[in-house]
């Protein structure tokens, strides 16, 4: 049928091996630490105790989750595999281009080193590779669900679909096409539809714990998060070994505001992958909402030292760079995100960083871009609403604006977030109603959970109390705006 192996769509997801192709050699390794990403170089049945447990698929490409001697056991693949039949990227890369040098109609060695093209990035030359396999053989459905991956990094969703809805066609039980398919519609947010690819692609394989991964992910989305809650905890049963797992778990209770209940989950996930980038991520964004900023600071160190591509992990680590008001820092690391993954959400934060260091002109054009880009996220709105009524130079505050956006903010956010509820307050009292503002103040401190977080409604209070309204003391206070 087919015969080679299939990736995953997400980037930072590791490949899942289907069937294999013959050809690889296996080959002395170089580096299998504990995160490092291979290629496997021969099929094998992976053991634990003499007891075969799983099937690894030549040419598929996996991270090393843990080193026992000659063994090394991989991220997706239960029990262990000799260390010998793996290889790193850049050597798996050179037997390719060996092998098609010596054979130009080689299509599943065309295929195999276009997806270490994509692994690697490089998707313009992996898009040349996939396409030439498939002008050799048009036949194969794991190569146009391959293209569609490619087509999907470059941004070409409605491209990706069509090769992907391709090789449904070819292969209408290949349960990773359906499962590629659902992420495609994921990154869409088209999270319905992708639960119904991820519904087929479980029924055609209830093992693979990606697919209970992502459509956890997709019904978290749309706001199901006890459903997403018991695909995260099969796709563990499934293997102990995944940290994103984890991580959606502790995505589940961050959005509940319980810390520490998110806290021990990623936690869990670092445990269990000391350097998945997604994991440090989501513990430093749970420190620093804790108000631990040092170890925030060491995880999402960590985080971009093992995916310096990664938008969020700069985005988490500028907020907390504001924190500990280290504003030129923040500018730096939200200069980066938006380099990277331009949002609203980035400049509002980079805006924030600006407010922080007195650069009132630079903050504003960040906020007015957010609202350009995003005009009715409640989170844009709020940071709007704190700049026009906190900015300590009068030539930018209006008490009537600010107002307006906070309440649409609060509205948005069902008067549950208490920095929106604080924002209201301080648009309040610059309109110079303080009775207003005294209230919201006090609604905020009991929506608010952290220490510090109640020492800043608190402290806002108090000028309220007394008729005077909040300015952002700069290089010491910008507020909350996360």
């Amino acid at each position: 049928m087919n015969n080679i192996p299939s990736y995953s769509l997400l980037k930072f997801f590791p490949a899942i091996a289907l069937l294999v192709v013959v050809g690889l050699q296996a080959s002395s390794s170089v580096g299998q630490e504990v995160g490092d990403r291979v290629v496997v170089t021969a099929n094998f049945e992976t053991k634990i105790f003499k007891k075969n447990v799983d099937t690894v698929a030549e040419g598929s490409i996996h991270t090393v989750t843990a080193v026992n001697g000659k063994w090394c056991a991989l991220e997706d693949i239960k029990g262990w595999l000799p260390k010998q039949y793996v290889m790193n990227l850049d050597m798996a890369l050179t037997h390719y281009d060996e092998r098609i040098k010596a054979n130009d109609l080689d299509w599943p060695a065309l295929a195999h080193r276009g997806m270490i093209h994509y692994e690697n990035e490089a998707y313009k030359k992996a898009f040349v590779d996939l396409n030439e396999s498939l002008r050799i053989n048009k036949k194969n459905a794991l190569t146009w669900s391959n293209r569609g991956i490619v087509r999907n990094a470059q941004g070409r969703s409605k491209e990706a679909l069509i090769d992907i809805d391709y090789a449904i066609k070819l292969e209408p039980k290949y349960p990773n096409a359906h499962y590629n398919r659902g992420v495609v519609l994921s990154g869409i947010s088209a999270n319905e539809e992708a639960i119904k690819s991820f519904d087929n692609a479980i029924k055609l394989n209830d093992k693979n714990p990606w697919y209970f991964i992502s459509r956890g992910s997709a019904l978290q989305a749309i706001g199901k998060p006890d459903a997403a809650e018991a695909d995260y905890k099969t796709a563990i049963e499934l293997n102990k070994r995944i940290a994103d797992a984890y991580v959606g778990l502790s995505n589940i209770y961050l959005a509940k505001d319980d810390l520490e209940t998110a806290f021990e989950w990623a936690d869990k996930a670092v445990e269990t992958q000391s350097r998945n980038a997604m994991a440090l991520n989501n513990r430093g964004l749970i420190l620093y909402k804790q108000d631990k900023f040092d170890d925030a600071m060491y995880d999402l160190n960590r985080a971009i030292r093992y995916a310096p591509k990664l938008p969020i992990a700069y985005s988490n680590r500028g907020i907390c760079n504001v924190a500990m008001k280290n504003y030129e820092d923040a500018i730096e690391d939200h200069n980066k995100a938006i380099e990277l993954a331009d949002s609203a959400v980035s400049r509002i934060n980079r805006g924030v960083a600006y407010l922080g260091k007195g650069d009132f002109k630079e903050a504003k054009a960040d906020f007015d871009a957010a609202e350009e880009m995003a005009p009715k996220f409640n989170e844009v709105l709020n940071a709007s609403a704190w700049f026009l009524a906190t900015c300590p130079n009068g030539e930018f505050r209006n008490g009537g604006k600010a107002v307006e956006k906070a309440e649409a903010a609060c509205e948005a956010g069902d008067w549950k977030v208490w920095y929106h509820v604080e924002t209201m307050a301080a648009a309040s009292a610059e309109m110079g109603k303080f009775d207003d503002a005294i209230k919201y103040a006090k609604q905020a401190a009991e929506l608010a959970t952290s220490d510090n977080e109640k020492a800043k409604c608190r402290e806002l209070l108090a000028l309220f109390e007394n008729d005077k309204p909040y300015r952002t003391q700069i290089g010491t206070s910008v507020g909350q705006q996360n």
